[in-house]
């Protein structure tokens, strides 16, 4: 279980980071960005500990993670249409 290893190494710089980067900014949303990504990286490791997965499956988790990713970012670009009521 070399994840939770990885995990318990990370998360403390990683909350010392965060106290630095809202002292200087006071804004919520750079820690809720930083936070998304050492969510996903988590996850993936998870995923490859938990399922002790090949190369070619280590390779096809993260080229579908990307290309889910691309997908979420080209939604959530799409303008919002709001329709009036008559």
């Amino acid at each position: 279980m070399w994840a939770q290893v990885v995990f318990w190494a990370l998360v403390i710089p990683l909350l010392i980071v965060l106290l630095i980067v809202y002292l200087k900014s006071k804004k919520l949303h750079r820690l809720m960005y930083i936070l998304s990504v050492f969510t996903y990286s988590m996850t993936i490791m998870y995923a490859i500990d938990a399922y002790d997965l090949g190369r070619n499956a280590i390779l096809g988790l993260l080229a579908f993670s990307a290309a889910l990713m691309m997908y979420l970012g080209y939604h959530f670009r799409q303008p919002v249409v709001h329709k009036r009521k008559k």
